[in-house]
């Protein structure tokens, strides 16, 4: 049955082009939604780029023909903007109709009553989940739902990493060759059905006295490829279990140029990002000599665009430090080898000689980075929109590490189906250009006391 799907203002700020996610199904925009738009356009980065591209694609239909009388769209539907049924008859009390979350609630009981000849059901999508919450109470549970169409079908069974019971020779062959390409039956390898591009694989084997042997590798191009087990980072940095072996191996090869780093908080996904990018930009003497110009350090919600950010007092430098303070404390311990007043002059000089920059996201559109080392921390805090846009201003020779935990959102329009890390990890998962690692609590590194209240307190 054709339905009608009235659109919160949410969701074209999270993805303009939802106007045309609904097939041949209607879409009704309130007058409510339109007014918060051109509320928004004026917005500096993501939030006003999207209410933009909103209003132009409404505007292209428009052309077309009388929004109120609806106008076709290229994907098949019908678009209606609907200039009634904001009324404080169509709520109950406690419903104030001053609230535009309400006025737009309104709309939908007045679109449900003013032809109840049209047997096609009116449907709320909004990806706020307090609008939802109070909608299902108006207008029933089954008339309200989130915008599908960015919901991340998640295998949340990959990880990334696996346990592969091999033939011992294998073990041997891997630690003599530094490669082993498995038992062949028909031109196939035996293991072609089980292994993805890049997944990072703990081969295990008895030997002939029957004890356990492993070794750690990574499956490309139909092979396990050894992983050397010794590699250091800036500061003397090293890994304490088999899965941040794989980080550091991933952060620290040019040739994999996207790293997501997803897990619980204590995991190390941060600090062994900002050693490895020291690592590989701030050793070097000459500039010339170093793998990348220069670290990039960000998060989502720092951007300046973010409501009431924009209008802290100072630069964008001082409106940022605030909100980055987790760098500041990996660095502080990266370098704590010195005195504090050492330490602190050293950070300062970071950022002095431009070898830390810090990035706004909001300026991120139409940037091309060339030899860069980016690290968006708290990456599930982005949309998918804005996690494609990082991506893709990767120039030549630049990396691009996603951190974050896809279960902590502090975004109120994203959780852990529909944020952009998620998006990322599903969309590259086999791509032999990008790594990913997902972590669990039992790989946290933080003292004993933080681990004891993880496993506490973690109802809260």
């Amino acid at each position: 049955m054709k339905k009608r799907y009235v659109l919160d203002t949410n969701i074209l700020l999270q993805d303009p082009t939802a106007l045309l996610g609904f097939s041949d199904n209607d879409v009704i925009l309130p007058s409510t939604v339109i007014q918060e738009l051109d509320e928004n356009k004026n917005a500096r980065g993501e939030l006003g780029h999207h209410a933009r591209e909103a209003i132009r694609l409404i505007e292209e239909a428009r052309l077309g023909g009388d929004l109120t009388k609806g106008v076709k769209l290229r994907s098949g539907g019908i678009l209606y903007a609907e200039p009634n049924g904001v009324s404080a008859e169509y709520l109950p009390n406690g419903f104030p109709i001053s609230v535009p979350d309400n006025k737009i609630i309104s709309t939908c009981v007045y679109l449900t009553n003013k032809d109840p000849g049209n047997k096609a059901p009116v449907i709320l999508v909004s990806n706020d989940i307090a609008m939802r919450l109070n909608a299902s109470i108006i207008l029933g549970s089954a008339r309200v739902q989130e915008y599908k169409n960015l919901v991340v079908n998640q295998d949340r069974s990959f990880t990334g990493h696996t346990l592969l019971d091999v033939p011992y020779e294998a073990i041997s062959a891997i630690y003599r060759d530094g490669v082993w390409a498995g038992k062949k039956t028909r031109s196939k390898h035996q293991w072609n059905d089980e292994l993805s591009e890049n997944l990072f694989v703990t081969a295990r084997a008895i030997d002939p006295e029957g004890n356990e042997k492993t070794a750690l590798t990574i499956y490309q191009k139909g092979e396990l490829h050894h992983i050397d087990e010794k590699r250091t980072l800036f500061g003397g940095v090293t890994h304490k279990n088999s899965l941040q072996r794989y980080a550091i191996w991933a952060l620290t090869n040019p040739e994999i140029p996207l790293v997501i780093l997803s897990g619980p908080a204590g995991t190390a996904k941060t600090f062994l990002s900002l050693a490895a990018g020291l690592e590989q930009t701030y050793t070097s003497q000459r500039a010339r000599d170093r793998l990348y110009q220069k670290i990039l350090i960000s998060r989502p919600n720092a951007e300046a665009g973010d409501p009431g950010f924009g209008y802290l007092p100072g630069s964008l430098h001082e409106k940022m430090t605030p909100l980055l303070l987790p760098f500041y404390d990996n660095l502080e311990n990266l370098l704590s080898r010195n005195d504090e007043e050492m330490t602190r002059a050293q950070i300062d000089d970071l950022f002095a000689s431009g070898v830390i920059e810090m990035c706004a996201l909001s300026y991120i559109r139409g940037r091309s980075l060339t030899k860069s080392y980016l690290i968006c921390d708290e990456a599930q805090n982005a949309s998918q929109l804005l996690i494609r846009d990082i991506i893709t201003r990767a120039g030549q020779g630049t990396k691009i590490i996603l951190a974050g935990d896809p279960e902590q959102c502090d975004s109120l329009n994203l959780d852990s189906h529909n944020n952009g890390l998620v998006y990322a990890m599903e969309r590259f998962r086999d791509d032999p250009l990008a790594a990913i690692i997902r972590f669990g609590d039992e790989q946290s590194v933080r003292s004993p006391l933080a681990r004891d209240a993880l496993a506490r307190m973690n109802s809260l």
